[in-house]
């Protein structure tokens, strides 16, 4: 097991743009859904809202587990898996962290280019977020625990 400060760990968390969020039903089923998140002081800030799956169940359940794969896709042989302590918040996150996601999803040039090769899909992702019932949310995991594990 790595320290979640690891330089190792810090270098995935920098470049990759979706974390695989692992959480428990409240009947303790599995469940896994790709978001988007930013790091800030030591916290993962994922974007979603309190009545998604992911936002109910970290209520119930705030262990969880994020796996994090190399980007590039395929430019390594391991994924990253961090262990840690969810809670779910209604809201918005503080405006350091709204800032952080603006320009990691919004206004780097990275993320412009894959805006614009989606940019049929926004109608989409309007519709998806116009279907969350409960307004704006986010999870804030704090991790325990990291290690590389070989990809699947």
């Amino acid at each position: 097991m790595l320290s979640p400060t690891d330089a190792a760990v810090r270098a995935v968390l920098r470049r990759a743009c979706i974390v695989q969020v692992a959480t428990l039903s409240p009947k303790g089923r599995p469940f896994v859904t790709p978001l988007w998140f930013v790091v800030d002081r030591g916290a993962l800030y994922i974007t979603t809202g309190p009545e998604t799956w992911a936002g109910k169940n970290v209520t119930q359940h705030p262990e969880v587990a994020l796996l994090l794969g190399p980007e590039p896709a395929g430019s390594s042989d391991q994924v990253l898996r961090l262990r840690g302590r969810a809670t779910c918040h209604r809201g918005l996150p503080s405006w350091r962290v709204l800032l952080r996601v603006a320009l990691k999803y919004y206004l780097s040039p990275r993320a412009l280019r894959a805006e614009l090769r989606n940019a049929r899909k926004w109608r989409l992702r309007q519709r998806y977020y116009g279907q969350i019932s409960g307004g704006f949310g986010y999870i804030r995991v704090i991790p325990t625990a990291a290690e590389f594990l070989p990809r699947p």
